[in-house]
């Protein structure tokens, strides 16, 4: 997802914008998830806008964070006009605006859960495995963005 400061200096009113000359986008490193997920997004995107798309928004990157908090607070901050985060960090930051990259081209970070053989606690994390799957958990999931689990 794009995300944009409140007043939206940079005009961003479309994925498109993302690629107008001057403009500021901050993203995660390329190292980090976030940042492979949005470079992934970005070459998808290209199927939208065109093949030099990716090259064009890359262009007006000014900064690669450590991690995805970082590209919210950067846009927070005013110190960019857009960042590409996870949908979860846009819902948890509602005074910026938003902008969806359409799910057909848009990357789904899968991340898996499990009790690790070595856990401290193997009966506390069980449970907490549980709960993250049970009706309860996937409600909670689901309200901060996540995808619920496809039984």
């Amino acid at each position: 997802m794009a995300i944009l400061p409140t007043n939206n200096p940079g005009n961003v009113q479309t994925l498109q914008d993302l690629v107008r000359p001057g403009l500021l986008v901050v993203l995660a490193a390329e190292e980090v998830p976030a940042g492979k997920y949005a470079r992934q997004a970005l070459d998808n995107l290209a199927t939208i806008y065109g093949a030099d798309f990716k090259t064009q928004v890359l262009a007006n990157v000014v900064s690669n964070e450590d991690n995805v908090k970082q590209v919210v607070a950067k846009v927070q901050l005013g110190e960019a006009d857009a960042g590409i985060v996870y949908i979860s960090d846009a819902i948890a930051a509602p005074e910026l605006k938003t902008i969806r990259i359409p799910s057909e081209v848009n990357v789904l970070a899968k991340y898996p859960i499990a009790v690790l053989k070595t856990a401290p606690n193997p009966d506390l994390a069980a449970d907490f495995v549980a709960f993250v799957l049970s009706a309860d958990g996937q409600v909670i999931l689901k309200k901060w963005g996540f995808t619920p689990l496809a039984l």
